[in-house]
C-alpha cells in the first residue's frame, strides 16, 4: 500500500495513504511551521495506537469495559546512529479491570503489527527517479 508524501512548505509535509491525509512537521525551534507531528513524534504514536488497538480490541473480544483506557508513550533518543533508543509505554485500564486478564492484555500488546516490525526489521530499499 504506497503513501506519498509531497512537500507543502520547508519542513512541513502532507502524507496522504488511502483517503487520509496527515501533516508531518517540525517545530519552530526545529525550523517548521509546528502544523503537526514531527516523523519520530508520529514513529511513537504509530506505536501507541497499534498498541491501544490490540489492546481495546482484546477488551472488547471479552466483554472488558474499555471506557477510560489510554496508553501513553515515552521516548528518549540515542546517538550513534541518532535514533529512538528507549520507548516506555503505559497502558491506564479502565475502571475494573479484571486483575487475571493483565498479563493476557501486556502479551497481546507485545503482539502488535509495529511491535512486531520493530523485533523482525523490514528489509528497506531506496530509489531515486526524475520527477
Amino acid at each position: 500500500m504506497p503513501v506519498e508524501v509531497i512537500q507543502e512548505e520547508k519542513y512541513r509535509f502532507a502524507a496522504t495513504v488511502r483517503q487520509h491525509r496527515v501533516i508531518i512537521d517540525q517545530s519552530i525551534e526545529g525550523g517548521g511551521t509546528d502544523q503537526g507531528m514531527d516523523p519520530v513524534e508520529l514513529f511513537v504514536s504509530a506505536m501507541a495506537g497499534c498498541v491501544a488497538y490490540y489492546a481495546v480490541h482484546y477488551m472488547v473480544r471479552h466483554g472488558i469495559a474499555t471506557e477510560g483506557f489510554r496508553v501513553t508513550a515515552d521516548w528518549e533518543m540515542q546517538e550513534k546512529p541518532y535514533r529512538v533508543g528507549r520507548v516506555a509505554i503505559r497502558l491506564d485500564l479502565p475502571p475494573g479491570f479484571p486483575q487475571g486478564s493483565r498479563k493476557q492484555l501486556l502479551a497481546v500488546c507485545r503482539g502488535c503489527t509495529i511491535h512486531h516490525t520493530l523485533s523482525h526489521p523490514p528489509v528497506v530499499a531506496y530509489t531515486v527517479q526524475e520527477s
